[in-house]
């Protein structure tokens, strides 16, 4: 039965005899599968279990590890293991599931390109394709969600079970008279899709949700050069960012194209209303939509983008002919006094000090410094200062000032300060700028 249904699977797919590396936990699903592709060994195609620990149960992870070397063994089936040991960093930063699911996808692709195989096969079954849709619906995924788990992915991933249910799977084994590993972290509620999983089992609605996503992928043409139309009519696909000068009118064609981008920036990401989002872009003017994306407002323009990171404190001496590389800046600081009757070129900013006694520093700035704009009496912040020049939060903490004797005498790029303007009374001139050479003076 399970034999027929994965030949027609790969009838549908356009999957000829070939080598493939089967992934395999153990459990129920994936042994089911790795028993029924060995059954096709006889038709030319021929089979690698590939098993990733990721050694999060102790001891039944080395339990799982070992059922699968005895089947295999018993199947004469080549048994490849690689360890999946996660990075704690990459946990706290995504999640254990999302996590372990990375690592997961990047060794048995691994194993698949060094046993020359064409395809990974995954244990994915329809109600694995239910849960996904459901889940998806309730965290607002948008029509592209509504897709699923796609049976071939074009990595090389395929899923020849997303059509068969659990019960026919666990009938199979039973057929074969194979116990398969029980994981128990499948009940632990504080799993979103082990909740689902758990609700669903009290409805009868795994067919009408699996053919929810089959009815998706089917229409996905047709909304998908919807969504490239709005994306030529106003935004602009940068490497790191996107730009979105204009949007459709219609809801849910926002919140393709915005999950679209979303999954273009973040492809991991899994934690984000799209269709939310969409429906609140008039009030938006800063939100985090993953934790590695923010949606931005500049004038008209959303920006999505990677957060910018908060520059490193920097204090470097600055002395008259010796310029000064700020390597978080990637930019040089120069400081000579002009010669007479010089013209100076329209980069330099000239400033005036009252003396010669004291001391340059170049740094970023610092919890309450003030600044005396051109034209007032007196020193104000200089973070209300910056904001009254429009200088974005993100940029504020970079800019280079230029300090003497305490005292801010230039923000850089922006304005010097009323106190040391040029008046062409008595003091000493001095003329300052940035460049994008290093000291060496090699061109950035």
């Amino acid at each position: 039965m399970l034999r027929e249904r994965i030949c027609q699977f790969f009838v549908n797919e356009g999957v000829s005899a070939c080598r493939i590396a089967v992934a395999v936990s153990g459990g129920v699903d994936s042994t089911a599968l790795l028993l029924a592709l060995t059954e096709l060994r006889g038709d030319g195609f021929e089979v690698v279990a590939a098993h990733v620990n990721h050694h999060l149960r102790g001891a039944d992870s080395d339990s799982d590890e070992a059922f699968l070397r005895e089947l295999c063994t018993r199947l004469a089936i080549p048994l490849r293991v690689a360890d999946g040991t996660l990075d704690p960093e990459r946990v706290r930063e995504r999640g254990i599931e999302a996590a372990a699911r990375e690592i997961r996808y990047a060794r048995l692709t691994a194993i698949r390109d060094e046993e020359r195989a064409a395809y990974v096969a995954t244990a994915h079954q329809k109600n694995d394709q239910a849960e996904t849709v459901l889940m998806r619906l309730l965290t607002g995924s948008g029509l592209a969600g509504l897709r699923g788990i796609h049976p071939m992915r074009a990595d090389g991933f395929i899923r020849p079970l997303l059509d068969v249910t659990r019960p026919e799977i666990e009938a199979y084994l039973r057929e074969q008279n194979v116990v398969a590993r029980f994981d128990r972290s499948n009940d632990d509620p504080r799993f979103l899709r082990n909740r689902v999983r758990a609700f669903l089992r009290d409805l009868d609605a795994t067919d009408n949700l699996a053919k929810i996503a089959g009815d998706a992928r089917a229409q996905w043409p047709l909304v998908e050069r919807a969504i490239d139309e709005a994306e030529r009519a106003g935004v602009t696909v940068l490497e790191h960012e996107t730009r979105f000068e204009r949007w459709p009118d219609d809801e849910w064609l926002r919140a393709s194209l915005l999950h679209r981008h979303i999954q273009r920036l973040d492809p991991h990401a899994r934690d984000f209303d799209a269709a939310r989002i969409a429906s609140e872009l008039g009030g938006i003017k800063r939100m985090s939509v993953t934790k590695h994306l923010e949606l931005v407002r500049k004038g008209d323009v959303l920006i999505l983008r990677t957060p910018p990171q908060p520059a490193e404190d920097f204090e470097l001496e600055l002395s008259e002919n010796t310029p000064v590389y700020i390597a978080t800046l990637n930019t040089t600081i120069h400081l000579l006094r002009p010669a007479p009757s010089a013209p100076r070129p329209a980069t330099r900013q000239t400033i005036q000090l009252p003396d010669e006694r004291g001391t340059f520093i170049v740094r970023n700035r610092r919890k309450g410094d003030r600044f005396q704009p051109l034209g007032l009496p007196s020193p104000k912040k200089l973070k209300d200062f910056l904001i009254d020049r429009k200088i974005a939060a993100d940029v504020r903490d970079r800019l280079p000032l230029l300090v003497w004797n305490g005292e801010i005498v230039w923000v850089a790029g922006v304005e010097v300060s009323e106190r040391f303007k040029v008046t062409g009374t008595a003091g000493v001139l001095y003329e300052v700028w940035t460049d994008d050479r290093d000291q060496a003076g090699l061109q950035r």
